[in-house]
């Protein structure tokens, strides 16, 4: 079985998730003891989750173009995916970058804190999209002709530029996505941020049918 280039992002992405954690922890805890072996540790994983980041989120941008999104929500939910993972990613380069000349503090294991959190939901709209949504999930989303012509094997000649094109396409459209939102110009799908409150609010109640085979109950 070939492994396509709208596969590589899922497997790229687990590094910078494991990276972040124990960036943040050694980070914590050489803010705590002064040790300077901490703190060239955590140095050494900052820099290390934000390049895996940056890995990892050409390869997202790529596969956001090879994927099939059929609905407004589906589309929503792989922007608010990007932008939170875009926003983590340079957070992660701004943090090692102010790390490199600076020793670790209470400020900077606060601030890779608050970014678990943001991780975790990002992770979890991934999660979402394709076990809920089916995106990027061949036989939900796709014929096997759309696949070959849509997402190329990666190991083949055709896959660097495909990724490099789709990359750029990608990034065009989350910026682009993410002006008319902030603009006010369009609006994200409610139910795209995945709250069950929101979506009970949104979506419509339909009566269940008390016949749905054609036959009317009998009365006892």
């Amino acid at each position: 079985m070939k492994m396509r280039v709208q596969e590589l992002h899922p497997m790229l992405i687990h590094a910078p998730l494991t990276l972040l954690p124990s960036a943040v922890a050694i980070d914590v805890a050489a803010a705590f003891s002064g040790g300077r072996t901490l703190d060239k540790t955590a140095r050494i994983l900052w820099w290390s989750t934000a390049a895996g980041g940056v890995v990892a989120g050409i390869a997202g941008l790529a596969a956001s173009q090879e994927v099939k999104a059929d609905t407004p929500k589906t589309r929503d939910m792989i922007f608010l995916h990007g932008f939170a993972n875009a926003v983590i990613v340079l957070g992660a380069i701004g943090v090692a970058a102010w790390r490199t000349g600076h020793r670790a503090s209470w400020a900077s294991g606060m601030m890779g804190l608050g970014s678990l959190a943001l991780v975790g939901y990002s992770a979890w709209l991934g999660g979402e999209l394709v076990y809920s949504e089916g995106v990027g999930v061949n036989g939900l989303t796709m014929g096997r002709v759309e696949i070959e012509q849509r997402s190329p094997p990666l190991m083949s000649r055709e896959a660097p530029r495909r990724i490099a094109r789709d990359a750029v396409r990608g990034l065009r459209w989350l910026v682009g996505r993410a002006r008319q939102v902030f603009s006010g110009r369009e609006r994200i799908e409610p139910r795209a941020f995945g709250f069950t409150s929101i979506e009970k609010a949104v979506e419509p109640r339909v009566p269940a049918d008390p016949a749905p085979f054609g036959f009317e109950p009998r009365p006892m």
